[in-house]
């Protein structure tokens, strides 16, 4: 029987309150390498076939602390849905979403995941709104080579002159802003990062971008929790969306990888 080892937190970023979006994290427990996998078949929100392809009890536990963490969410926040009656089901590009188990016309919730080694944190909002969240660690070591992967052109040499100043700490907040908006775009490593210019001329960081015609808001916070972390959050009004990006609200959610992201 699984549990969760701490409490979930509620995380106030002072959000404007007509977009409706929540954020809640909780710890993760730390693993041993040669722990046996943890038995999470007792939660909701999972997917029995699932996981059983789990090889390791951390990335058990990390997928565990998600999933409790959005059901507790979608009970808290949504309380007129029975909970019982939603599933989560994977697009085509494996982005998880909730969806009826029998048919129903009404839209539900949309929701992201990330996770660090040591936090899950959930995002969620109402059917109107598309949204993506990315928490990575503000010292977090990085390799200059993923300079190349994550942009190129003029934007490639901006991230250069920040590195140059401000070392780790501005190569992980590029990373997270990017990785939301990919996220909030329902899109995964499905598209280069490089296509997203988030930089304008003077090294500051835009409010959004277009995207195939969409616009996506997005915002970077520096937050203490255990220790301090770059956070960003995108979203996007799907009541505006471009006529291929309004048919479903989905969430992507996943840990933080410099080649892909692990979908929970």
């Amino acid at each position: 029987m699984w549990n969760p080892c701490d409490q979930v937190e509620e995380l106030d970023l002072d959000l404007p309150s007509n977009l409706g979006i929540k954020i809640n994290y909780l710890k993760i427990r730390k693993t041993n390498f040669n722990e046996n996998i943890s038995d999470i078949s007792n939660l909701d929100f999972i997917d029995l076939e699932e996981i059983k392809t789990f090889k390791t009890k951390k990335r058990s536990e990390e997928h565990a602390t998600g999933r409790y963490l959005l059901y507790h969410m979608f009970r808290k926040y949504f309380p007129l849905i029975d909970p019982n009656l939603i599933r989560i089901l994977r697009d085509e590009n494996k982005a998880p979403y909730f969806d009826w188990k029998i048919k129903n016309d009404q839209l539900l919730p949309n929701f992201s995941i990330s996770t660090t080694e040591e936090l899950a944190i959930v995002a969620i909002c109402d059917s109107n709104h598309c949204l993506g969240i990315d928490i990575e660690k503000s010292n977090e070591k990085r390799s200059t080579n993923l300079f190349d992967f994550i942009s190129n052109g003029v934007e490639l040499e901006q991230i250069r002159k920040l590195y140059d100043s401000e070392n780790n700490f501005a190569i992980n907040k590029i990373w997270t802003v990017k990785e939301s908006i990919l996220k909030a775009l329902r899109l995964g490593m499905s598209i280069s990062p490089t296509k997203l210019k988030v930089l304008d001329k003077n090294l500051d960081y835009k409010k959004s971008i277009i995207y195939e015609g969409d616009e996506i808001k997005f915002k970077n916070f520096l937050v203490k929790l255990s220790e301090d972390y770059s956070l960003s959050l995108a979203y996007r009004n799907l009541k505006s969306a471009g006529p291929g990006n309004r048919t479903r609200t989905a969430g992507l959610e996943g840990q933080n990888h410099t080649a892909r992201p692990v979908l929970q």
